[in-house]
């Protein structure tokens, strides 16, 4: 008969090891994001929720918006296949490539010509995977950016 109580103790002293030696990194999983502040719940039931008014939502002060596209069907669903970077001038199509180094590169120089320097806005198709989104915000925190969201112009 295999006496198992020793290799119990061990497991639990290793389990118990690398749980106290544990230190999770402080950036971890943190996203710096333009949300709105806090405010008290109107609606206590679901029945006393109102209808979003789109003239009365508040309008971000970016003067930049990335808006990133996908396909409705296909291999490419979920994927970026245009970006559009689109400011006062009007609208750019940025090549989409795989570091998003074309992009980098466009908010770079578009910063100098802004008068808001801080923010910009993100747009993406409702069907678009959040991995692209998260990668776009990257490279515009990496320009400088403080980053908001806007609503999928998908959607309307």
């Amino acid at each position: 008969m295999l006496n198992i109580t020793p290799m119990l103790d061990l497991t639990f002293q290793l389990l118990f090891f690398f749980i106290v030696n544990y230190h999770p990194s402080a950036l971890e999983g943190q996203m710096d994001m333009a949300l709105p502040v806090h405010s008290e719940n109107k609606a206590q039931t679901p029945d006393q929720v109102q209808e979003i008014n789109p003239a009365t939502m508040q309008e971000l002060p970016a003067d930049l918006t990335v808006l990133l596209k996908t396909q409705n069907g296909g291999e490419q669903t979920g994927m970026i296949t245009q970006i559009i970077v689109r400011d006062r001038a009007g609208d750019t199509n940025i090549t989409v490539d795989d570091k998003f180094e074309a992009l980098e590169k466009y908010l770079a120089k578009a910063k100098e010509g802004l008068t808001n320097k801080e923010d910009i806005k993100i747009e993406g198709d409702s069907r678009l995977k959040w991995y692209y989104i998260v990668k776009v915000m990257d490279v515009c925190k990496k320009a400088g950016f403080k980053i908001g969201f806007g609503p999928p112009p998908d959607l309307g």
